[in-house]
């Protein structure tokens, strides 16, 4: 059941990516970007495991690695995250982790310039080995978006995820991010 309501307010994420007011959409412009390093540490009894990855990769995943942040307003965005780690074994073994997630963030100066900001997302994790129920995660936290000239971004953020499945864990995450504004008049 949680699953299906994860789905739907991906999904509802997406429809209003896709249909906000043209006039509006025009005005903003669209941030790609890629996660640099991400430093995950385990919460709880189920979740005990810390890791550095830089670039970001590996289980790094359990934070989207690659977003499409759309601006809809001068201090909102909604955007659609995804993390993929396909690792192979020596016996021909394949594990993978795939995370898609739909986060919306809110900037307190605005867009334009440098900014502190808040956000919520809701995701779901699919792995290979898995009960065959993909947890469900919801996150939430803060960080600050630094622009650099008129097309560069960095951002540093927290967060923290907790997952629906006992046998997830939750987790706090710091991570580094570039992108790119495109679209921008």
């Amino acid at each position: 059941m949680s699953r299906d309501w994860a789905l739907q307010a991906v999904f509802v994420g997406a429809v209003l990516t896709m249909f906000a007011e043209p006039a509006r959409a025009q005005e903003y412009a669209v941030e790609l970007g890629a996660s640099l390093a991400s430093l995950n540490v385990g919460v709880g009894e189920v979740n005990d495991f810390t890791t550095l990855s830089v670039p970001a990769s590996g289980f790094g995943s359990l934070n989207p690695g690659v977003y499409a942040s759309v601006f809809v307003g001068p201090r909102l965005s909604i955007e659609p995250q995804i993390g993929f780690v396909v690792a192979s074994g020596g016996e021909g073994d394949t594990f993978h982790i795939v995370n898609v997630a739909g986060q919306v963030n809110y900037f307190l100066r605005g867009t334009a310039q440098s900014s502190p900001y808040v956000f919520g997302s809701v995701g779901i994790l699919d792995y290979s080995g898995g009960s065959g129920d993909n947890p469900v995660s919801v996150s939430g936290g803060a960080g600050y978006r630094i622009r650099v000239g008129s097309r560069l971004t960095f951002r540093f953020d927290g967060r923290y995820t907790h997952f629906t499945e006992d046998t997830t864990g939750d987790a706090v995450a710091f991570t580094v991010s570039i992108g790119g504004l495109l679209g921008e008049r």
